[in-house]
């Protein structure tokens, strides 16, 4: 798998033939090297904002919930020009009790209705409810990072996906270990400055994150009630993110 460094779209090549070592003032390598700077909070770490446009990003964590929110992607199937971009956050764990959603998620973005940007957000996702932030997610004894992320990437694979680049950390919650870890593997971690269902709302630039999975019907719910108001004018791809 290679990175185009300045349009940031990955491909699958059988050899390293044609390829090239990074430039250090690609768009690539900046944005990787913002990522990976400090302050390291424990939340919401890595690319927040963009620069102008709004950036829809829906994960989809493992659920017990059936289907999944069908009525999002429909309506901005609807509503914008084909493709619509949007950024899949996926976990190995939802793909495996949703085979029917994820297909017709993959349908979408094959016949051209969606360009979907597929987004790493671990196989597991491992999560404990009512343990403190710095135990939990990623920060889990048990979690084994590289392994989990690495794992994710081949499941994509194996069914015919191209990862991207982008990673977003469950429950927003890392520490700097963590973000080095990403790092190393290549990958840029996202965070946002509009989770919908926490309250925030989004301006421009705004990286938006609501819950494809059913899991969060509020933030569906508002993004919704947001288009219908044209308040979300047009959504750009991730890939087209720029460093600070």
């Amino acid at each position: 798998m290679v990175v185009n460094t300045e349009t940031l779209h990955t491909s699958i090549r059988r050899s390293y033939a044609n390829t090239s070592p990074c430039d250090f003032h690609s768009r690539y390598l900046r944005l990787l090297r913002q990522a990976d700077s400090p302050p390291y909070p424990l939340q919401n770490d890595g690319i927040t904002h963009g620069k102008e446009g709004l950036y829809l990003t829906t994960d989809l964590c493992p659920s017990s919930k059936k289907g999944f929110e069908k009525r999002l992607y429909e309506a901005i199937i609807r509503r914008f020009p084909h493709p619509v971009p949007v950024t899949l956050f996926i976990t190995k764990r939802w793909i495996d009790r949703h085979p029917t959603a994820f297909e017709t998620l993959r349908q979408w973005n094959k016949i051209g209705s969606l360009a979907v940007t597929w987004g790493n957000h671990t196989a597991a996702h491992h999560y404990h409810p009512g343990k403190a932030l710095a135990k939990n997610f990623v920060l889990s004894p048990e979690e084994k990072l590289s392994s989990d992320i690495l794992t994710l990437e081949k499941a994509l694979l194996e069914r015919g996906v191209t990862p991207s680049i982008f990673f977003r950390f469950p429950g927003l919650v890392s520490d700097e270990k963590a973000v080095h870890t990403v790092t190393r593997l290549g990958l840029i971690p996202i965070g946002t400055d509009a989770w919908l269902a926490k309250g925030q709302r989004p301006k421009e630039g705004s990286i938006i994150l609501v819950h494809g999975n059913k899991n969060e019907p509020k933030g569906i719910t508002i993004f919704l009630r947001l288009l219908k108001e044209g308040k979300i004018p047009r959504l750009r791809p991730i890939s087209g993110i720029s460093a600070k």
